[in-house]
């Protein structure tokens, strides 16, 4: 029953972020049609998409402009090859694309997406922590980590499942800007660190838990695996959080060579 409604929970938040962000792309096409003396003729919306236009297409104080930013590095690397030009290229179609202008610019529906990314990473967090504390020993010491990892883990599965749903919404409303971001490419890099840490647990000391099941201190390995996910944990959310800000931007140059290289920006040369 429990999984039921979980799948409804999520069918149901997915249905919404598309019937607010659909009707987004349907406001943004205006057709034209030329009479005999040239004239343009603007063809209003289908009335039915009103009432979603005013839920969705109300654009923000201040829009994002995909156009304005990166374009040097755009331009640095058309003829450059490789991966890192096909990434950028790819990245700049996808921002360029009605689905993810709209999304970033509905007023609603990006809200609306953020506020379940944040809502899933507390329900994942903090069980992550909770489960992460007994590793270490420092609380429900009289529960057996079999108990606690039966309990906790299922929910924060659940957590992380809608936390990643959300997180690759949100990053298609400015995919350019979150690829090229340094925070960005640090949350992705300790994301697999994390994974990996994951897996070395559940497929190591973890397949002997019967055998410390209900000690106070668990053995040492399983301790630094609780310990390095609490680390990596927080420095993602740490940089999740950072993302927002735009200290080192490509359009913000000059720029540290160091930064310039880590986020593949190329700086565009000034006209003499």
């Amino acid at each position: 029953m429990k999984r039921v409604l979980i799948g409804l929970f999520c069918i149901l938040t997915l249905t919404l972020c598309y019937l607010v962000t659909s009707p987004t792309q349907a406001a943004y096409r205006v057709q034209r049609s030329r009479g005999a003396a040239g004239h343009i003729h603007l063809i209003p919306p289908d009335p039915g998409a009103e009432k979603w236009a005013r839920l969705a297409n109300f654009s923000r104080a201040a829009p994002f402009d995909a156009a304005s930013l990166q374009s040097g590095s755009i331009e640095g690397n058309e003829g450059s090859g490789g991966i890192g030009g096909t990434l950028l290229a790819f990245f700049q179609r996808m921002g360029d694309s009605s689905w993810s202008t709209g999304l970033h610019e509905s007023r609603y529906a990006y809200d609306l997406i953020e506020s379940v990314h944040v809502w899933a990473l507390c329900l994942f967090f903090g069980l992550a922590v909770m489960f992460d504390f007994r590793l270490l020993g420092w609380t429900m010491k009289s529960v057996p980590v079999s108990e606690v990892a039966r309990r906790l883990l299922p929910w924060t599965a659940v957590g992380f499942v809608i936390m990643v749903i959300s997180g690759a919404l949100l990053f298609s409303a400015i995919p350019l800007r979150s690829y090229q971001n340094i925070f960005f490419r640090a949350k992705m890099i300790m994301l697999l660190l994390a994974g990996l840490n994951v897996w070395i647990f559940h497929s190591g000391v973890y397949r002997r838990v019967t055998t410390w099941d209900v000690e106070n201190l668990p053995p040492k390995a399983a301790r630094v695996a609780g310990a390095l996910s609490l680390v990596l944990w927080v420095c993602i959310v740490l940089s999740g959080r950072m993302i927002a800000y735009n200290w080192f931007d490509c359009d913000r140059q000059p720029q540290p060579a160091i930064v310039n290289f880590l986020t593949s920006c190329v700086p565009a040369q000034a006209e003499h």
